[in-house]
């Protein structure tokens, strides 16, 4: 049987305390341990097997049942960011902005880059980088380097908010430009069933494109372009007011919010 990786054991951990009813707080008490460090733990990869099973066994779960969530969760929503993910980037736009930046960074360091890029302090790219890392998209290592977790890209669900602000900005970009259409029909008569079919095919002949170019280096010499059914050279899409200097509760509010998320409290 396929393992999950431990990001999603411990998902699947959050989620059978939330099915079942229980509380942080009551369980933190009783293992004996403070509330913040289980709540540290229910988000650390690098959790003790006999910690997972003291959990486990409180929550009346086996690990072999936890593996199963944890491979269902892990197949669902591996290339999408989770409801607490969407919801994070869409009350925190610039959070995205900036995770969205330095995934696309290459040979360089993200740190000095974003720094320089858009006149950011060293508290303010920590606060950044920590910030994603308690979300599961970074991780800070002992040296303090960065490296990026989950697929090379990602893909917003349908129906959630991030999706529904990109599909409005990506449309409101692409029909300013004077220039987007590129081919244009009229008048055909084509079944829901054959427009379905036909964004699938666009969606893997882009993907696969876009994939081999990636893996060729040729990033960095082709311009980006925003597909469409037609085609407009690409803009960056902002969904905030631009990268800026952050408060210094900002951590605390991005802490609270997943808290409340994850039905913590």
């Amino acid at each position: 049987m396929r393992s999950a990786s431990s990001e999603y054991l411990l998902a699947a951990l959050r989620s059978v305390i939330k099915t079942k009813g229980r509380t942080y707080r009551e369980l933190a008490d009783k293992v004996g341990v403070p509330l913040s460090t289980f709540k540290r733990h229910l988000y650390s990869p690098n959790i003790t097997l006999d910690r997972l099973l003291d959990y486990c066994r409180e929550t009346d779960t086996t690990l072999d049942e936890l593996q199963k969530i944890a491979i269902k969760l892990q197949h669902d929503n591996e290339s999408f960011f989770s409801q607490t993910q969407d919801e994070i980037f869409y009350k925190f736009p610039y959070l995205y902005d900036f995770y969205r930046e330095i995934r696309h960074i290459r040979g360089c360091d993200s740190r000095e880059y974003m720094k320089e890029k858009y006149g950011l302090d060293d508290v303010s790219v920590y606060a950044y980088f920590r910030a994603l890392e308690m979300l599961g998209l970074v991780k800070i290592t002992d040296d303090n380097k960065v490296n990026l977790n989950g697929p090379f890209y990602y893909r917003f669900a349908d129906g959630s908010k991030l999706s529904f602000k990109y599909k409005e900005l990506l449309k409101e970009q692409a029909l300013d430009n004077p220039n987007c259409v590129r081919v244009g029909f009229s008048r055909m008569n084509l079944k829901e069933s054959q427009l379905e079919s036909l964004n699938k095919l666009l969606t893997q002949e882009i993907l696969k494109y876009h994939s081999e170019n990636m893996k060729k280096g040729d990033n960095n010499e082709n311009t980006p372009h925003n597909v469409l059914l037609f085609v407009t050279p690409h803009e960056p899409l902002q969904f905030s007011e631009g990268i800026r200097l952050l408060p210094n509760t900002f951590l605390q509010q991005v802490k609270d919010n997943i808290s409340s998320l994850e039905g913590s409290t």
